[in-house]
């Protein structure tokens, strides 16, 4: 059966794919170091880089940070906060087992990851609430009064 792709737009679209990959090769040489044969390069693993990714959101009364942390227990990690910066620490332990029509797989990671996030203003540390749920773990951050921000309107002269 022949290809419902004609064969130049083929070539058009897999040098598309080999420039895409050459790019982030360049710009982010560390992607594929310590990528397992089964982890995909787009979406690799929490200890591929040794840290879990993050998402900071700030607003006027508090921040929030979103981790994610695939595949662990809540035993599994710490989260510390003090005046100046927010602590998410801990171990993934993997470990994969595969006995099929002839052979057995069985291969065991660990890595311990460490990220420190510096704080943009004081916080109120009694106040703070962490959740994790469905691997990610989310820490709301409440500001304290003199780190909240003030609105004033400024009149603007003609």
């Amino acid at each position: 059966m022949a290809s419902l792709i004609p064969v130049n737009w083929r070539n058009s679209i897999e040098r598309l794919r080999d420039e895409i990959n050459q790019t982030f090769e360049r710009w982010f040489p560390f992607r594929q170091e310590g990528l397992r044969e089964d982890e995909d390069f787009w979406f690799p693993s929490l200890t591929a880089f040794g840290r879990p990714a993050i998402d900071i959101d700030e607003t006027d009364d508090k921040i929030t940070v979103t981790a994610e942390l695939p595949g662990l227990d809540k035993d599994d990690f710490n989260v510390e906060v003090t005046e100046d910066r927010l602590i998410i620490k801990g171990e993934k332990k993997d470990s994969r087992e595969k006995n099929e029509r002839g052979y057995y797989y069985s291969e065991i990671s660990y890595g311990s990851f460490c990220r420190t996030i510096p704080l943009p203003c004081e916080v109120e540390l009694d106040k703070v609430k962490a959740r994790y749920k469905d691997g990610l773990l989310k820490i709301t951050l409440p500001k304290s009064e003199q780190a909240k921000a003030r609105k004033v309107r400024v009149r603007i002269a003609e």
